[in-house]
């Protein structure tokens, strides 16, 4: 069975990993939530848990109990895909920050890595986000473009989460290699 790490930021399209993590699991794939402290403001670990059937790691639980933490959490993954991915964690990503579980599991993995963008579009055209994303693409990680549209403060233009299916099928397109 392959194992895919999904990453969950601090973003209102967080509910949908939960769509992504229920499609995987549907399609025989071990499913291991990673949440970081923002991210647990919109979904709760437990959702994760009962539709993944596995553990999830939080910042609670990372520092409780490190033997459930990055390294376990790299070990035979097929795939680390971050949906949704912010602003906040591909800056982190591409300035090698390791200051949390999501952050620091990147830094130990050495699988494929999928990040899909959410966020307000004028922060996603801001070039520092552009940089951090063109860096992270020099170093092979792969991305699923968020959509044109209009995002949760109202405001419109390419930033929206893509479509989940889009990021299903650039996931098994990654772990395919």
């Amino acid at each position: 069975m392959k194992k895919i790490i999904l990453g969950i930021t601090g973003s209102i399209s967080a509910y949908r990993a939960c769509d992504l993590a229920r499609l995987f699991v549907k399609e025989g794939y071990s499913v291991f939530a990673v949440m970081t402290v923002n991210a647990e403001r919109f979904i709760t670990p437990l959702s994760l848990k009962t539709l993944t059937g596995n553990p999830v790691a939080t910042e609670k639980i990372y520092w409780e109990d490190r033997r459930s933490g990055h390294i376990a959490l790299r070990e035979g993954a097929s795939l680390l895909l971050v949906a949704p991915a912010t602003v906040n964690i591909i800056g982190k990503f591409a300035a090698g920050i390791a200051d949390d579980v999501l952050s620091t599991t990147y830094l130990a993995s050495e699988c494929p890595v999928l990040l899909a963008p959410a966020m307000n579009p004028v922060m996603y055209r801001h070039p520092a986000v552009q940089e951090n994303m063109e860096r992270l693409r020099a170093r092979g990680v792969l991305f699923v473009e968020p959509e044109q549209g209009t995002v949760a403060c109202g405001d419109e233009g390419k930033g929206r989460l893509a479509d989940i299916m889009t990021i299903y099928e650039a996931a098994i397109n990654a772990i395919k290699g």
